[in-house]
């Protein structure tokens, strides 16, 4: 288990030395090896007793950031002229940062620093894209390492697949929160009620925080595929297909229907688009293999009634998202201005006063209101918008980028409106990053 903290750690040194010496692009090595283990190498460290290494390996993340951001902004010898997703980045976060100082909710300055971190803290990372000389990027270097750790992600959850385990039962996963969130295990599995549909059927995140995280880190995987697939002559075809199996495993067994629905739409909205008839031949024929999986998991019943229940939100989970969007919206419409940072998300979660939640959307807007929403919203859909205009319009590095950043964001739409996405570390930091390169 030792494995988890130590490559998480090296990571970190290994980039944060790389940055020290000017090569900015480096810190996307922590971000793809580093940020899918962050959980996992936390909960082994208090499983060890080495509680007193936790706080170093919590703040690295922000540390690599800042730092790297800071080191850009110190040897710029000239602003660069502003854009339009530049401004709205900005304004989104000045916007936020105001609510931590002005007398508004029931939190206290450390509370709100923290709701402001885990709303607002994208658009540091993206100002490193931004400011970076995108000559350091070596993008298809990325891609594989992308797809390593897609199979390393299968592989690890095929240890636990088989003989029918978590992993996090082994980590300290549940002693972890319990110790520093005040959480206590929950579900049939000691672990939490994420780790399960109805009827105990278990749901896999192989080392990712939790399934959710572990099915959207599948929208990445199957984006770097797409880029991949669309090359006039593929690179490494091994590791293609072997991190396509993986990426099906992953999604299948972490059993996320938002990242299902994500994951098959996005691909095939940029096929569409695309109008390639041999790969949308080939799509559709994969698309046909999944509905007859889709119909064989009909027959059995736990998994069947998860799905069906689901569309008509008579199941567990689909009741609760429905009624934190009902509470969150009532709140938003009663508090158009917002309610204040901390009141909706992790901070209040914690403290078991949510109001509203299960949606990036309703948590931003009932802590920061509808301006802050209306900002997230154009910066999704400029995004959006300048990614298909550089994969239909551009070329080589500039073209795969477009392609990449369009499954990503298309493909998170449905997770945006059932999670906290920004939670996710290893998707939001990766894709604002290489937002801001494309920018």
């Amino acid at each position: 288990m030792l494995i988890f903290p130590l490559v998480y750690a090296s990571g970190f040194l290994f980039a944060l030395r790389r940055i020290l010496s000017g090569h900015h692009a480096s810190i996307l090595l922590f971000f793809v090896f580093g940020l899918p283990i962050y959980i996992t190498s936390l909960s082994v460290l208090h499983l060890f007793g080495w509680d007193g290494l936790i706080p170093l390996f919590q703040y690295s993340k922000e540390l690599i950031v800042l730092v790297s951001l800071g080191m850009l902004v110190f040897r710029l010898d000239a602003w660069p002229k502003l854009n339009l997703l530049d401004r709205l980045v900005l304004f989104y976060l000045l916007w936020i940062a105001a609510y931590v100082v002005i007398p508004l909710g029931s939190f206290g300055l450390y509370e709100k620093l923290v709701a402001f971190k885990n709303i607002a803290f994208f658009p540091f990372v993206y100002f490193i894209g931004r400011l970076m000389d995108p000559k350091q990027l070596w993008l298809s270097k990325y891609q594989v390492f992308i797809m390593v750790l897609a199979l390393a992600a299968g592989a690890v959850l095929l240890t636990e697949v088989i003989p029918d385990q978590h992993l996090q039962t082994g980590t300290g996963y549940a002693a972890y929160y319990q110790r520093f969130f005040s959480v206590d295990p929950t579900g049939n599995h000691g672990l939490s009620w994420t780790f399960e549909i109805e009827g105990r059927t278990k749901r896999f995140a192989s080392f990712f925080a939790n399934p959710l995280e572990h099915a959207a880190a599948t929208l990445l995987t199957v984006a770097v595929l797409v880029a991949m697939l669309s090359k006039r002559e593929m690179v490494q075809p091994v590791l293609f297909y072997l991190a396509s199996i993986a990426s099906i495993l992953s999604v299948a067994f972490a059993l996320s229907r938002a990242s299902m629905v994500g994951y098959v739409l996005a691909s095939y909205l940029f096929f569409l688009i695309t109008g390639n008839k041999k790969i949308l031949w080939v799509y559709h024929g994969l698309l046909l293999a999944i509905v007859g999986i889709f119909l064989y998991f009909l027959s059995n019943d736990t998994i069947g009634d998860f799905f069906l229940d689901t569309i008509d939100f008579s199941n567990s989970s689909s009741l609760s998202h429905l009624i934190e969007w009902i509470d969150g919206i009532e709140a938003i419409g009663n508090n158009p201005m917002g309610m204040g940072l901390g009141e909706s998300g992790r901070v209040a979660g914690e403290l078991g006063v949510n109001v509203g939640g299960e949606n990036q959307l309703i948590i931003t807007g009932v802590q920061s209101g509808l301006v802050a929403v209306g900002l997230y919203v154009a910066i999704y859909a400029v995004v959006i918008s300048w990614a298909a205009q550089l994969f239909l319009h551009g070329e080589g590095n500039k073209k795969q980028l477009g392609i990449m950043l369009f499954i990503l964001k298309t493909g998170l739409i449905v997770p945006v409106l059932t999670a906290a996405v920004e939670s996710y570390l290893y998707v939001s930091f990766v894709g604002w990053f290489l937002v801001g390169v494309m920018s």
